[in-house]
């Protein structure tokens, strides 16, 4: 009976060690999975505040406009400031979104960045869309919203050839109506067509996107404007 009660203590003693090692491994691993994110938080920040400042000193876009009234005044000093512009980085960085994923297909994590302009001028009309990826091996695909934009119109043209309704578009305004919203088994977002004979306030169509980096090929959805 002694012998029993001692291997039965024995048991325990070794579930009980087993449990506490399992509990102190999850820790562990809870802690390495904080650790990770905070690295990969400041790599992003890092990349961010590397990209913003290329756009603003290549010209491709102005300074944060921080005034809440677009006024004149406001206006005229930020244009002073940033000559050529019309638009201006995000006030705030929460603005400008980030994506892990494997673009490449090369079973390694690349990073997706982008954010829409924001107005700092008052003008009519939508803001430009900036996006760009940068490979895990260092390489930066920055010219993403071009390929969207021109895959788009090319997926397009390729409808029109089986849909006789679908009206000859123009290339107006593609560049400042199309958008990021996210990544969903692909990049995804909205657009707006317009044919020549459209007012600025009017386009024909309205759409949304889903583009594929891997297989570099476009699904579109088509509506009417007014529908």
């Amino acid at each position: 009976m002694r012998s029993q009660k001692l291997r039965i203590l024995a048991l325990c003693s070794i579930v009980l060690t087993a449990g506490a090692c399992k509990q102190n491994t999850k820790k562990e691993n809870n802690s390495n999975n904080i650790q990770t994110a905070k690295v990969n938080q400041i790599e992003i920040k890092a990349e961010i505040e590397k990209w913003k400042a290329e756009l603003v000193e290549n010209k491709q876009i102005g300074n944060p406009c921080n005034y809440e009234s677009l006024d004149s005044v406001n206006i005229q000093k930020w244009a002073k400031d940033n000559p050529g512009q019309i638009d201006g980085l995000p006030s705030d960085d929460k603005e400008i979104k980030s994506v892990r994923s494997d673009f490449n297909n090369d079973n390694k994590a690349d990073l997706l960045l982008y954010f829409q302009g924001e107005n700092c001028t008052g003008h009519n009309g939508g803001t430009k869309a900036y996006a760009k990826i940068i490979y895990s091996d260092g390489t930066i695909k920055s010219d993403l919203m071009t390929e969207i934009i021109n895959t788009i119109q090319s997926e397009y043209n390729q409808k029109r050839k089986t849909n006789n309704n679908l009206k000859e578009i123009t290339n107006d305004y593609l560049e400042t109506t199309a958008t990021i919203n996210g990544y969903h088994n692909g990049i995804i977002g909205e657009f707006s067509l317009y044919t020549k004979n459209d007012a600025h306030c009017c386009p024909s169509y309205k759409g949304s996107y889903t583009y594929k980096l891997k297989k570099k090929s476009m699904e579109i959805e088509i509506s009417k404007n007014h529908e």
